[in-house]
């Protein structure tokens, strides 16, 4: 992940969640910085700067469908 990269990322984790229920949603926000050591990335979401866990974070990327 490189700074100005857009990814998805979830605001909390729960660590053992069980089929059928309720799980945190994805945000999409865009990366600021994130250094591997560190591991925590640094996000801007919705006007605010967050802090979150290299966890909880993923590069968003485009999924191609085809109808067939």
């Amino acid at each position: 992940m490189q700074a100005g990269d857009i990814v998805r990322f979830k605001k909390a984790h729960i660590p053992e969640a069980k089929p059928g229920e309720a799980t945190t949603p994805w945000n999409v926000g865009l990366l600021v910085e994130y250094h591997t050591w560190e591991k925590i990335a640094t996000i801007l979401y919705d006007g605010e700067v967050l802090r979150i866990s290299a966890a909880n974070v993923q590069l968003h990327t485009r999924a191609i469908h085809e109808d067939r």
